[in-house]
């Protein structure tokens, strides 16, 4: 029988131009995460390097991810920016990133991860389709935002809740001194405390040495030894 995956797709949405985000690092990062955790074997973890916008629409037509984590920059007043196919990068057209998630949720996009700068409006926009969506508030440096995507998606596989493993991920934030920080958002009745990327069906139950039944009914292991006098001394 085919096991069943949790896909997690990471868009790796930028050129390889000075000053962009490491997206590659980022993406390596994430693998390594979900690999080393409890549950990483339950994960399958897809990218889309140099991420263009049919790159995104070709995907969903023919996979719908659990998880859909963007990697790459975002514009103040606009989207996602995404990588041209002259080698430069233009934010995303909001009305057309709206229908791809919109329909990737009624086909089982449970979360969403946009790991860019000034997202958190997108993200709380989203947040009626998408059970649960991440962004952040202002500018994020690149060595912040892969240390939140790290931890993140470690805690996770381990089999954290999304509330969770978003806490854990922001104190490592606020330890490490960045002045920003990424938001969760859920729509309404939804709660972030119960929402796991790792189901109980993917849970294993540890396995243990099966007990001897005979033995411990015979009451064999309770018994003393027989005494049995010293031979004579001559």
């Amino acid at each position: 029988m085919t096991p069943a995956y949790v896909v997690c797709l990471v868009l790796a949405a930028a050129p390889a131009l000075p000053n962009v985000p490491n997206v590659l690092e980022e993406h390596r990062d994430v693998q390594q995460s979900i690999t080393y955790s409890r549950y990483g074997h339950t994960v399958r973890l897809d990218t889309l390097p140099a991420a263009r916008w049919d790159d995104l629409a070709q995907y969903l037509a023919d996979t719908t991810p659990e998880v859909l984590h963007f990697a790459g920059r975002g514009t103040r007043d606009g989207g996602p920016r995404f990588v041209t196919d002259d080698g430069g990068e233009a934010p995303v057209a909001l009305d057309g990133l709206r229908r791809c998630v919109t329909a990737a949720t009624a086909n089982g996009l449970h979360l969403l991860v946009l790991n860019a700068c000034w997202t958190a409006h997108l993200a709380k926009e989203f947040s009626d389709a998408v059970p649960a969506v991440i962004g952040w508030q202002a500018e994020v440096a690149d060595v912040h935002a892969r240390g939140y995507a790290r931890v993140f998606h470690r805690n996770l596989a381990a089999g954290e809740s999304v509330a969770k493993a978003h806490a854990t991920a922001r104190m490592m934030l606020d330890l490490a001194g960045c002045p920003s920080s990424p938001t969760l958002h859920t729509g309404a009745g939804r709660i972030p405390e119960a929402h796991f990327l790792i189901g109980p069906e993917a849970r294993s139950v540890p396995l243990r040495a099966p007990l001897n039944l005979r033995l411990r009914q015979s009451g064999l292991h309770l018994r003393k030894p027989r005494f049995r006098p010293p031979p004579p001394q001559f």
